[in-house]
C-alpha cells in the first residue's frame, strides 16, 4: 500500500490515492479505532460490488460494540485487505496503513473533495466532542 493524502468523512472512515491510476484505499480513522476498542472481528465489503455514497459496506465488532463501516464516496471493490481475516487488530496497530480495509476504485473523483482534510477532520472530532 503506498497512500497519498488522507481524506475523511463524517461517519470516520478515510480514503486514500494510491500512486497507480485510479486507485484508492479506504479504512477507518484512527480516531474511530480507539473509539471502538480492542477489535475482534471485521466483515469485509464484497469485492467486485459497487457501493454508493454512505451505503454500508461491511461491520467491524470490538469488544465493545459492532460498528458499520459507510463508503465515503461512491466506489467499487477491487480488493480487500485478506490480512484482516486473520488478524483483525490490525485495524487498532495501523489505522491508516497496514490496517486498511479495501483497495477501490472511486467512480466520480470529484466527490473526493466533498470529504474533509486532515485537519478539517480533527476539528470535526474536537467539536463533536466539547
Amino acid at each position: 500500500m503506498n497512500a497519498g493524502h488522507l481524506y475523511f468523512s463524517e461517519s470516520h472512515e478515510w480514503i486514500s490515492k494510491d500512486s497507480k491510476e485510479n486507485v484508492f484505499y479506504i479504512g477507518i480513522s484512527d480516531f474511530a479505532q480507539s473509539e471502538l476498542g480492542d477489535i475482534v472481528y471485521i466483515a469485509l465489503p464484497e469485492v467486485g460490488k459497487t457501493y454508493k455514497k454512505d451505503d454500508k459496506m461491511g461491520e467491524i465488532e470490538s469488544v465493545k460494540s459492532v460498528s458499520e463501516i459507510y463508503a465515503p464516496v461512491d466506489i467499487k471493490i477491487i480488493s480487500v485487505n485478506p490480512e484482516l481475516n486473520d488478524a483483525p487488530e490490525l485495524i487498532n496497530q495501523d489505522p491508516l496503513a497496514s490496517g486498511y480495509i479495501a483497495e477501490v476504485q472511486v467512480l466520480n473523483a470529484a466527490d473526493i473533495e466533498g470529504l474533509m482534510d486532515k485537519n478539517a477532520y480533527e476539528s470535526f472530532i474536537a467539536s463533536a466532542h466539547e
